[in-house]
This record gives structure tokens, sequence and C-alpha cells, in this order.
């Protein structure tokens, strides 16, 4: 019923361009079942602007077709990629949005501001108070030379902590990268 309408057709061959990663068998299966779905729904009298309307943008669609074949795999096509890769994936996409990931972030993130910040300043105090031009409303309970130690000490560990936040993100952005279709790659 649909197999000449220019919307339809149009519709159907941007959601298959937005398939790059699946297999062709598995895109030529995923395109013919929406395709399906478009000439079922028309059957039942809904206008095709309605149809396409309700199916939503071609990039979303193919992002959650995707996703759903990432974690569910059809049966009747060929593996895509390696189960292990794929379970990577998946932990990527849950690594992205969980709790963990969110209390790293933080802790790691405010660990190392914090410490450099403090590094800084301590190893700033300890010079001044090294060189007898410390303010007076600054008050030092220990030995300029400890002050400067451990100033360099918290600066070292700021400054790593702020790097392990920075390698985790990018770890996990890689991770949902290659889970998560870009739009880049939907629309080519």
């Amino acid at each position: 019923m649909t197999m000449n309408h220019p919307l339809v057709n149009r519709y159907v061959s941007d959601f298959n361009n937005a398939l790059p990663q699946l297999a062709p068998a598995e895109r030529a299966e995923v395109v013919s079942e929406i395709r399906q779905h478009i000439d079922d729904a028309m059957a039942a009298g809904r206008p095709i602007d309605e149809v396409l309307q309700a199916l939503g943008s071609v990039e979303a669609l193919a992002r959650a077709y995707q996703l759903e074949l990432l974690v569910t795999p059809r049966t009747s096509a060929a593996p895509v990629q390696p189960r292990s890769d794929r379970w990577l994936k998946i932990m990527g996409l849950l690594a992205l949005g969980s709790l963990p990931t969110f209390i790293i972030v933080i802790v790691l993130g405010t660990i190392g501001l914090s410490f450099t910040v403090t590094g800084v300043a301590l190893v700033a105090a300890g010079i001044a108070d090294s060189a007898g031009a410390l303010p007076v409303w600054v008050r030092s309970d220990i030995a300029p030379w400890l002050a400067v130690v451990s100033g360099v000490a918290l600066t070292i560990l700021g400054l790593l902590s702020s790097w392990g936040t920075i390698a985790y993100l990018r770890f996990v952005g890689r991770l949902v990268r290659r889970v998560v279709p870009s739009r880049a790659s939907a629309t080519v």
C-alpha cells in the first residue's frame, strides 16, 4: 500500500541510512518491520502524516532500535559483534547513568579541586612564613618547611585526582559512544 508513497519512501530510506552499525541482513529486517508497521497503520485508516509523526524522528527511532538490539539481539540475524563486546557496551551505558559514576565524579572532582587549591595555598603560606612576610591575620602552627612539603604533597594528590576524574569520564564516554550512535552517523 505504501510502497510508492514519497513520504514513506523518504522516511524508510532515511531510517535505513541511520542504521550504519547494523549488519545488512539485520538492517533489512528492521527496515522491513518499520515499513510493515506503517502499512498496518495506514490499512487501519490512520493518515500517513499521523503514522510518521507517531514513529518520531528517524534519528531517535534508529537509536532506539540500536539500543534494543544491543540489549536483546534477534536470533534470526547473524551476530554483528562478539558477545563480550556487547556486554562491555551495555556496562558502558549503565556506567554513564549510574550512581557509582555520579559518586566517582563528584568525589574525585571535589578532592582534585580542593587538594590542588589547598596545596598551592600551603606552599605559598610556607614560603611567605619562611620569608617573614606572612600577614598578621594568618596564623601558622607548623614549621614553614612542613607547610611547603605538605602543600606539594596535597597539590600532587589533587592533580592525580583530577587526572583520575578526567580519565574515568573519557573511559565512560568511549564506552557510551560505542553503544549510542552519534547524530552525525545517524544522518549519513
